[in-house]
């Protein structure tokens, strides 16, 4: 999945804040996960979101794994209300093998920039996801530094488990002396590799909502 460290507009948040089974989280986390797609497979997500100060944003984030371990994504936000376009490029880099059961640990590396604002916003956020009989648990911490602006700590965590054919997850994240964002959601399959999912949330007392897709190959 594609989910980058918090940033410090709603449109950025739209674009970084990128979102997959417990092996590999994705949409419609926030919140990253310490996995990777398989070598020579990716997926495609998309969805539409009702950001802070009612902002209608809609997404589209593909990812690919070239070699085992990596996974390059990129992504395209447009902010129908502001009139404004983002886009974020990002590497992740698993960096212990992957299992089903126990600890894994991953690194983020990316960039955001938003169309007409000049300059980019560069990020790096080390992933820790644990798994047990109760689910997957998703550790984030990282920084951002603005173009122009001084770096800034960002953080995550969430908890996600299966409960049928749905998984449900529950999660917080946010940026050092700013108030932090809590959102829940759900994800099921609609066939072997389509997914839909939502998730609905709270931040500085306004509701998040969002709707997506998620197509891998």
């Amino acid at each position: 999945m594609w989910t980058l460290p918090l940033c410090p507009c709603r449109l950025a948040l739209a674009a970084c804040l990128l979102a997959s089974s417990a092996a590999h989280a994705g949409r419609p986390l926030t919140v990253d996960d310490a996995s990777t797609d398989d070598a020579g497979t990716g997926h495609v997500e998309g969805w539409y979101a009702r950001q802070p100060g009612h902002a209608h944003t809609w997404t589209v984030a593909p990812a690919y794994a070239p070699v085992d371990g990596l996974e390059l994504g990129a992504s395209v936000t447009r902010d129908r209300t502001a009139a404004a376009t983002s886009q974020a490029l990002q590497a992740k880099w698993r960096i212990t093998p992957s299992q089903e059961a126990g600890c894994n640990t991953a690194a983020v590396l990316g960039a955001t920039q938003t169309r007409g604002q000049g300059g980019t916003t560069p990020y790096l956020n080390g992933l820790l996801s644990c798994s047990s009989a109760w689910g997957t648990s998703h550790f984030n911490l990282g920084g951002q530094r603005p173009s122009g602006g001084p770096g800034v700590t960002t953080w995550g965590l969430a908890h996600e488990r299966g409960f049928g054919p749905a998984t449900l997850h529950v999660e917080a994240f946010g940026q050092r002396l700013a108030k932090p964002t809590f959102q829940v959601g759900a994800r099921a399959s609609l066939t072997n590799q389509l997914q839909l999912d939502a998730t609905v949330g709270r931040s500085n007392r306004e509701t998040l909502v969002s709707i997506g897709l998620k197509q891998s190959f």
